[in-house]
């Protein structure tokens, strides 16, 4: 019996070997692969730098500088629709990066519409409805958080939270008293701020033109009414998708249907 645990022992073991040593070997893999891409741009290759960049992105590996690195790309190669789209990816991954910033407003004046997100991406208050905007003045940090610093922060407030109800416990006297309230307080928005960051960025869909002109319809189907035509590069609201068309809106008096190829979101 304990020879057989022995071997069980002995087989779990070699599992986490040669998963670890998998898992370092992908991530060896995927870092050549990122360092090849970057080679590619820097050899002003950029078709086949967005190329690779694109595969990476496909294979799942969701980072900020990639999608940043892939709108750069798209912008060398004179694609300013797709260009933007992913560096508004970038955005929802790296908020507070000034260069982002810079790059999507030159990407932005570059186009024939020049439409600029309203607010912040990421904002309650670009839902533009009054408890959007009321959440987005009380927890004004949200906007410089992306959803895994808030996630970040709740963990540690919630670590931080359990040690002093711990010390309270053992030390019941004011001090640590307002010290456990205030921890409380502490995570408890922790964990308000998480739940509507999440909340509020499902509940935004941005979409960016990529066609070089679109015509956007009154319905569904190429023979409805052209209400008014979008260029390459146009950031609008994407709404429901039906039957190969996506309902796409500038604000609340402009909205219509776009053929769904002509639109990246």
């Amino acid at each position: 019996m304990m020879r057989r645990a022995g071997i069980v022992l002995w087989a779990m073991l070699l599992l986490a070997v040669c998963a670890t040593t998998a898992g370092g070997a992908q991530n060896d893999n995927t870092l050549s692969k990122i360092a090849r891409a970057n080679e590619l741009y820097h050899e002003k290759n950029y078709q086949s730098a967005a190329e690779s960049y694109e595969a990476l992105i496909a294979a799942g590996l969701e980072n900020g500088y990639l999608y940043y690195n892939l709108g750069n790309s798209y912008m060398r190669l004179g694609q300013t629709g797709r260009g933007i789209l992913n560096y508004l990816h970038a955005k929802t991954l790296l908020p507070r990066d000034e260069n982002l910033d810079a790059n999507l407003r030159y990407a932005v004046q570059q186009t024939v519409d020049q439409i600029e997100p309203p607010v912040r991406l990421g904002s309650p208050a670009r839902l533009g409805s009054p408890l959007g905007g009321f959440v987005s003045g009380v927890l004004f940090w949200m906007e410089s958080l992306n959803r895994v610093e808030h996630l970040q922060f709740l963990v540690a407030f919630n670590v931080i939270f359990w040690v002093v109800l711990i010390g309270w416990l053992f030390y019941r006297n004011p001090a640590w008293d307002i010290t456990r309230k205030t921890a409380m307080g502490f995570l408890l928005l922790a964990m308000v701020s998480a739940g509507a960051k999440y909340y509020f960025a499902g509940e935004q869909s941005i979409g960016v033109v990529l066609a070089n002109e679109v015509d956007i319809k009154s319905d569904k189907g190429a023979q409805n009414v052209t209400l008014f035509q979008l260029h390459a590069g146009a950031i609008v609201s994407v709404g429901a998708e039906e039957g190969g068309w996506v309902r796409v809106s500038l604000g609340t008096d402009k909205t219509g249907w776009a053929p769904k190829e002509t639109v990246g979101f």
